[in-house]
């Protein structure tokens, strides 16, 4: 399951990223590859050692788990500190699988979901999508700056080339509540009905068996 959340970041929370971003110090981020994807990354991250990184990194992982739409597709349980990745001019990432495993040392989380979340706007770089190889075919996104992309960890995935301007993006990955994805994406689609009724019709004996299903399959399939 491929899903936008194109309201994850406000304008106001957009444009301090992105002046937390523009006083940044970038290294490179092949350091933090594996051994397979080392050889297809070319891009930078900024260095986690900078306070204001990490009041960003916290609101990040805070917004995860209180966006309602973010939080009922993904179940997070724990979330990696999120990366922040630039690729200028000739930089990009060639196709690669996400590890297992992510995390700081002795902290290592299953990697279930991938989130990027787009801090630059389209306009600001030609090239550089994100390009996601489905069973149905690759797909290519390059969202406005504050939209986030979640999809499975499982996929192959690249990020195209930029042939000009700068492509600045923060990543992280969810270990979810739920493992298995079909799972998560029932529960998902039976929060968007509930949603709906607690709206439409809050009262009605409809609306409360719509809950309960949603919560006896939560406690059924919750690790």
């Amino acid at each position: 399951m491929i899903t936008v959340v194109e309201d994850f970041l406000s304008e106001d929370e957009l444009a301090l990223a992105r002046d937390v971003m523009k006083e940044s110090t970038f290294v490179d981020g092949a350091r933090t590859a594996g051994y397979r994807a080392r050889r297809v990354k070319n891009n930078e991250q900024v260095s986690w050692s900078q306070s204001v990184v990490r009041e960003f990194q916290d609101h990040i992982l805070e917004r995860i788990h209180s966006h309602p739409r973010m939080s009922a597709i993904c179940l997070p349980r724990r979330v990696s500190r999120p990366l922040v990745s630039r690729s200028r001019e000739g930089m990009g990432y060639g196709l690669h699988v996400d590890d297992a495993q992510i995390g700081e040392s002795g902290e290592k989380n299953r990697s279930d979901i991938s989130m990027t979340l787009f801090l630059s706007h389209p306009d600001e770089y030609e090239g550089g999508e994100l390009e996601i190889l489905t069973p149905y075919g690759a797909a290519a996104f390059k969202l406005p700056a504050g939209q986030a992309i979640a999809y499975p960890s499982r996929f192959l995935h690249q990020v195209r080339t930029v042939t000009s301007g700068e492509r600045v993006v923060a990543i992280c990955w969810m270990e979810s509540h739920v493992r298995d994805e079909q799972e998560r994406e029932i529960l998902a689609e039976l929060d968007a009905v509930c949603r709906k009724l607690h709206g439409l019709a809050p009262d009605a004996p409809e609306t409360d068996l719509a809950f309960k299903a949603r919560a006896n399959l939560l406690r059924r399939w919750v690790a």
